[in-house]
Order: C-alpha cells, then structure tokens, then sequence
C-alpha cells in the first residue's frame, strides 16, 4: 500500500512540475537579438523566436509594439514600426502569453550592414597598419559587432552562435578591418549608432555563399553544380586514403633528407578530405552564416571576393548577380545596396585557375555587373595593396572608400568615392579615344609622368604598349606598331599598378573595350 501511494505521490509531483514547465515554458531567441544589438531605423522591425505552438509573444521597443503567434514548427515573428536613430540605450521586452518574459538590454538603433567574404575583409584590426595606436583609440560604445560563428552545414540554420558587443580598445583587436574603419567612418559622418554583422570563411567562394535553390534556378551555372556533383560522386575515400599514405612515406623520406642535409623540411600533407565537407561546396555558408541573420534588418551589405573563384572566372558575374539576388529577395527588404571591394593587385600562379587572365576576368566583371544591378558599387584598391603579401595591411583606406561609397549613393552625400571607371572609345584615325566616368575634378597620374599600362591593338588582337596622353577628361591612346586601331586594354592582368587617377586620389579601374558581348547583345 505505501508502495502504490508513494507511486501516486510520485506521479502527482511529475504531474505537477510538467504543468508548470507548460505554464513557464520560456519564449527564446536566436542569437542575433540581444543585449547590445543594434536595430536597423527608418525601416520595419522584424524580430523573431521560439515559442511553444500557439503562444502569442508580444515585442515592445520605444513606444512600438507587435505580436504574433508561434506556429507548429514553434516559430514566432512580428514586424515593428519604423524606429528614429537612438544613441541611449534602451530595452525590448519579449512577453510570451503563458507568463515567460525575455528583457533585451541596451539596444541601440541606427545603421545596420552586414560584412562578409574571405579572409581579406576579415583581416583583424590588430594587424592592419598601426595596430597598437588604432587599438587604443577605438573607444566607441555605439559601434556594435555581431560575429556568426563559422559553420558550414548542408541545410538552411535557424540560428547561429554568436554576441553582441561594443567596439573598445578590448575588443576591436578580433573585428574585420575593412569593417571596423567602414562603421568608423560612418559613426563620424552620421552621428549615429552603427551595427556591424560579420559572416567570414577565409578562401571561400561565392557559390557556398549563395542558396542551392538560387544556384539551380540559373542555367547558366550549371557547369558550376555538375562539376561538384561529379566530385561528390567520384570521391573514393579508400581510394584517397591509399594515396595519401604513399604521399605521407614520400614526404617522410623527403623530411630525413633534408634534415641530414640540412635544409628546411617540406610541409606535410594534408589528409583527403570528401568533397561533400568541402567549405567551398555550394551553399554550405549560406546555410551556416547567412540564413541565420535572415530577416534580421540592415542598411546593406560590404564584401570581399578572395582568390577562391579564379577556377570559375568566367563565371563571376552570373555568380555575384545571382548571390545578390538571392540575399535580397530572402532579406525582403529591396535592392538593399551591395559594395564590393575591388580585390588589389597580386600574383595568382600558385591558385587554380581557369586561364592567364583569370584574375583580370573576375575584377573586370564586378564592374560590369555595376551596368546590369541597380544599387552596386565597387572601391578601388589597385593603389593600396601588395604584391608581395596577399593580405596587405592598410585596412583603413579600404574601409574608408567603401564608406565613401556608402556616404554617396545610399545617403547622398556629395563626396568623391571613386575613380575612373572605362565608359567608351572611339577610334580617331590611328589612335582610341577613352571616355571614363567618375573623372571627378579631371584626370592626372600619381607620379607626373605619363599614364602607364595602356595596351592597343588592331583587328588581329595582338596587344601592344602603347603610348597614353591625358587629354581632358579623355585620354588618347596609340602605337606607331598599330596603324589601325580597334581596341584598347588597360592594366588588365595580376599584377599591374598603374598610375592613372582623378584628382580625387582614387586609381582608375583596369579594362578592356573588347569585352566579348553577352548572348543575343548586337554590337554598337
């Protein structure tokens, strides 16, 4: 009989504590919201969570308020009104319908952009130019960084790891440069608070960042897919495995001839690894580090394009417009503005590539997709990197010129952003006349010399140095070896520093007026 009631007493208290685990059932959110966190103004609040099925959860922030139920799959989402820019703190408070209540503290609204690509844009502030001074002077309390933390998966997150954290001399050590002297220079410009959300993966590549759905809608792309479904179908890891180890017991030998001839050791081989891990596979960081953030409100977005893509060079501009696309049709928030930096100069022998001039290829089509998607823009760095050192360390001009970028075309300010960018030619007997946009207040050269790495040619398209005179806004180009011109190039190769800029400072773009036309394109 005791046994049968303390069963009873048992069950009772299960019972018990189970109702009030429904009835305290806690309201929860992804990682983006909270403490710290900068909310985007001047555009509808979407904030999101858990909740059990059916719970109504209420948000409140400065005087807005919105509620929503969770749905089956326990998700919640409400939309709040537009918020002014606000540099106090303030706090959301979440309530759920069955008592659970969330506080988010110091909570800032103003500009919100989301900075991502490979290791070049997150190269950290402690190595860039002037490290420890940059260092101890970035007191600033309403710059706020969010770091997705790296994860490639093979499905969409609902959420990622990361915080929330203002910017001081404690913490910009970790942040991406590029970002950190982009938000610095709008923080000074705007006069307002600025959140940055930082998704990075050194070496990656523009498909993994971009939805396998938006992949395949694009037929265009579908060498792309096929090759990785070949390499997934192909891998043999017995196979892969044999090869290693008679890679490794060659690399062993190596390894004990130089030590007793006193040389450096060759580095060890790396262990085979399934192409369907690959952090290159088509959108695994879209899935780890993009989906998650979604629809989290921001400005626009800062990126970097690495060296990862040259084997697919050809491909780059189909590849950025459909990522583009992609991002904002998920965000559903427009054609929110996309700034890509120009990647510098550098030799690329030692990457896979699809040709010679791949490198050329994938900076030529950034600026050609400015023609074709409205709200894009690109900062020069041909002027500021090193051929030596494939991260180059001046990160504060490269965040300064996005933001110049930014400044201008999303938040018309009259200021300078960019430099000479080809627009047309015309052939004037036997020399090419180059018209270019962003002139600014007229063309010169960084070194008072004539402009350098002009190339012409005539109709067999053998490309020659040319001789290149500033004329007005113009230059006129031409070669006593080239008669009868049709074509002109300019620095379009790896590793070209030329000298043509507008008084502005900024560097001229290189370029080719014999971009093959696009399918179906008549000519001029």
């Amino acid at each position: 009989m005791r046994l049968i009631h303390s069963i009873k007493a048992a069950a009772l208290c299960l019972l018990v504590a189970c109702n009030l685990s429904v009835v305290t059932a806690e309201v929860t959110l992804p990682a983006i919201v909270g403490d710290h966190m900068v909310l985007q103004h001047g555009r509808p609040v979407a904030i999101w969570g858990w909740a059990d099925p059916g719970e109504t959860v209420s948000v409140t922030i400065a005087g807005k308020s919105a509620s929503a139920a969770a749905g089956s799959d326990r998700r919640w989402q409400v939309t709040l009104g537009k918020l002014d820019p606000c540099a106090e703190p303030t706090e959301m408070r979440i309530q759920g319908s069955s008592g659970s209540q969330r506080i988010v503290k110091d909570v800032l609204v103003g500009e919100v952009w989301f900075c991502t690509g490979p290791s070049n844009i997150f190269w950290p502030v402690s190595r860039c130019d002037n490290a420890k001074e940059e260092v101890a002077a970035a007191d600033y309390p309403t710059i706020r960084f969010f770091t997705a933390k790296r994860k490639a998966a093979d499905t969409p997150q609902i959420d990622c790891a990361g915080d929330w954290f203002a910017c001081s001399p404690g913490t910009v050590g970790a942040v991406s440069g590029v970002g950190y002297f982009f938000s610095r220079k709008l923080r000074h410009d705007l006069d307002m608070p600025i959140g940055m959300l930082q998704s990075f993966w050194g070496g990656s590549r523009i498909e993994a960042w971009t939805s396998i759905e938006a992949l395949e809608a694009q037929p265009e792309l579908k060498p792309i897919l096929d090759w990785w479904a070949a390499s997934f179908a192909q891998f043999d890891p017995d196979k892969a495995q044999v090869e290693y180890d008679k890679e490794l017991d060659r690399w062993k030998q190596a390894v004990a001839k130089a030590k007793a001839e006193g040389l450096k050791q060759p580095s060890k081989p790396k262990p085979p690894k399934a192409p369907r891990e690959s952090v290159h596979r088509p959108a695994c960081l879209y899935n780890g580090m993009v989906a998650p953030l979604i629809p989290y409100g921001i400005r626009g977005v800062i990126s970097y394009q690495g060296l990862g893509n040259l084997f697919w060079a050809q491909y780059t501009q189909p590849l950025l417009r459909t990522m583009i696309s992609d991002w904002r049709s998920r965000w559903g928030q427009g054609p929110f503005p996309f700034g890509m930096v120009q990647p510098a100069p550098f030799p690329c022998d030692s990457w896979a590539k699809s040709s010679p001039d791949a490198y050329a290829l994938q900076r030529e089509a950034q600026l050609l997709l400015l023609d074709t998607v409205p709200a894009t823009g690109v900062a020069p760095t041909t002027d500021i990197g090193d051929l030596k050192v494939l991260h180059f360390t001046n990160k504060q001009e490269v965040g300064r010129r996005m933001a110049l970028w930014a400044l201008a075309t999303v938040y018309g300010r009259d200021v300078p952003y960019s430099g000479p960018i080809y627009r047309s030619m015309t052939i004037e007997g036997n020399k090419i006349r180059i018209r270019f946009t962003h002139t600014g207040t007229g063309l010169t050269t960084s070194d008072g010399r004539a402009p350098s790495h002009f190339k012409i040619a005539g109709r067999d398209k053998n490309f020659q140095p040319a001789t290149a005179t500033i004329d007005g806004d113009t230059v006129l180009v031409s070669s006593e070896r080239v008669p009868k011109p049709v074509a002109v190039r300019f620095a379009f190769n790896e590793v070209d520093i030329p000298n043509l800029i507008n008084r502005e400072g900024f560097p001229a773009s290189l370029f080719r007026t014999d971009v093959p036309l696009p399918p179906g394109k008549p000519e001029q």
